[in-house]
């Protein structure tokens, strides 16, 4: 690897490369914006010109990747490792999929103030920060990034009662949680001395922990608990995801609460992994509550979308499981487990926007009648999705489970790998209605109604329910890849001394 001096104007302009282009790009499309603004075709160009952003900064992600680089002296506050770079085009394609499904979706909703896709690159760029963050403050700087833009966005459609709901209980709790987290940084840096990850693991390597820094620690838990919607801070999302416009839920659903995760295992691991004593008793309450509530909530729900809201809190709880050993073939298991749950999340609300409209709030078993027999190429991608979230084997996500299982079990932690198994049996009794109403039910009378789905949006989600399929058979390649990328994770302590 190259070294790159981080203490230049030059390397760190370098290293932070993909931001910078990403971040120009929303600039772009703010100032084409500026003087284009009022049709639907001056919405569909800023959509295009942000898609082009997005390919542009996965293109520098990618030479960054394929370059390599070290830093040449103390550690850099943000990290130049795979896991940065696995994570990144993890958070793009994330948005680039929302603007795929997007393009049209505002039209039809009537959604098309300008600032829309700007927003969402916006977000994309504190996701991408979060996951590169090697210090606290860069940490909570991408946290803020990416959180405003979402709060405008799960409050755009200024018609819908339900979406002013939704941004006003995002912005509330958001905030609620930030200052939680900052406040444990402020204590873990009064504790420490730095804000430095790899500089507080050295520390907490060295001796106990004090009573400042313990509680440092469990605000940092606690405010991002919240950010990932884990039990009991997850009384939020449901109605956010809910009121929210489809592709914007499913943009929350997947980059959002992969953003948290990767910043959660990077704090975990890089800062206290001489402390899993201390973190492990606490990921592990929350992630068996977690689960047990979302799963068994989910059950509960009519409305498709707030079954997948409820869900994705079931989902937040398999990634603790995942968190919990602190080991690399864990992490491994996360990234991968992360690939997963975003095609998957993606291509599920993506395809809810074509059974529904108004928000798809009110879709329910009932408008899924039939839909097998109607529609049999979206019952089929709507199936799929299920059957992966589910953990059917032939899936992706059957894959995903039986690995977080695996380095669960490998570690001892049996009561972690029972309760994912039994959460994954309870949510048979959610997702598998869904496909039992398509195929199993007649269609009604006077036949399907459903609203215009583009032909952009349906490639975007065939491709997704393709890899599914495709990395549910044949997973090797991925998973090796997901392994190998984080490995910048796991850097011993005496190499960060040695620094």
């Amino acid at each position: 690897m190259t070294p790159v001096d981080l203490t230049s104007p030059g390397g760190v302009a370098w290293a932070l490369i993909p931001e910078i282009v990403l971040t120009l790009w929303a600039l772009v499309v703010l100032l084409v914006l500026s003087w284009r603004h009022r049709t639907a075709a001056d919405s569909r160009l800023a959509g295009w010109l942000g898609l082009v952003g997005v390919l542009t900064t996965a293109a520098a992600v990618g030479y960054q990747a394929v370059v390599g680089a070290r830093p040449a002296g103390l550690p850099f506050m943000v990290a130049l490792d795979p896991f940065r770079y696995a994570a990144n085009f993890l958070f793009l394609a994330s948005a680039a999929a929302t603007i795929l499904l997007s393009l049209r979706y505002v039209e039809r909703e009537r959604l098309l103030a300008p600032e829309y896709y700007c927003l969402i690159l916006l977000a994309t760029a504190g996701m991408m920060f979060m996951g590169g963050a090697e210090d606290l403050i860069v940490l909570f700087l991408g946290l803020e990034v990416m959180s405003v833009p979402v709060y405008v966005l799960a409050g755009y459609n200024r018609a819908s009662r339900f979406s002013a709901e939704a941004a006003l209980k995002y912005f509330l709790i958001g905030a609620f949680a930030s200052a939680f987290l900052l406040y444990g940084i402020a204590l873990t840096y009064g504790a420490m001395g730095t804000t430095s990850l790899p500089l507080i693991g050295v520390q907490v390597a060295g001796g106990p922990i004090s009573l400042m820094g313990k509680l440092g620690l469990a605000l940092l838990l606690v405010g991002f608990a919240f950010k990932v919607s884990a039990v009991p801070f997850h009384m939020w999302a449901p109605d956010v995801y809910d009121g929210a416009p489809t592709p914007i839920t499913g943009l929350m659903a997947s980059g959002v609460k992969a953003a948290g995760f990767v910043a959660l295992a990077r704090v975990l691991l890089e800062a206290f992994p001489q402390a899993a004593t201390q973190w492990q008793p606490i990921v592990a309450f929350i992630a068996i509550a977690t689960m047990a509530v979302g799963n068994l909530v989910a059950l509960a729900q009519r409305s498709l979308k707030r079954m997948l809201a409820y869900s994705s809190i079931g989902h937040a709880g398999y990634l603790l499981v995942a968190i919990w050993p602190g080991t690399g073939l864990a992490a491994g298991a996360m990234l991968f487990y992360l690939v997963a749950y975003l095609l998957t999340t993606l291509a599920s609300f993506g395809l809810l926007t074509a059974v529904g409209s108004g928000g798809e709030r009110d879709v329910t078993l009932d408008d899924l009648a039939g839909l097998g027999q109607e529609r049999p190429w979206l019952a089929l991608g709507l199936g799929v999705c299920m059957l992966s979230l589910l953990g059917f084997p032939g899936t992706l996500g059957f894959i995903g489970k039986w690995h977080i299982f695996t380095a669960a079990v490998a570690e001892g932690q049996v009561i972690l790998a029972v309760a994912l198994a039994l959460a994954s049996a309870v949510s048979a009794g959610y997702y598998l209605p869904v496909i039992m109403a398509m195929y199993m039910r007649p269609a009604p009378a006077g036949g399907i109604q459903l609203p215009a789905f583009s032909r952009l949006a349906a490639v975007t989600v065939a491709v997704a329910v393709v890899a599914i399929l495709l990395f549910g058979v044949w997973p090797r390649e991925l998973l090796d890849l997901a392994q190998d990328s984080v490995s910048g994770l796991l850097r011993p302590v005496s190499a960060v001394a040695r620094w």
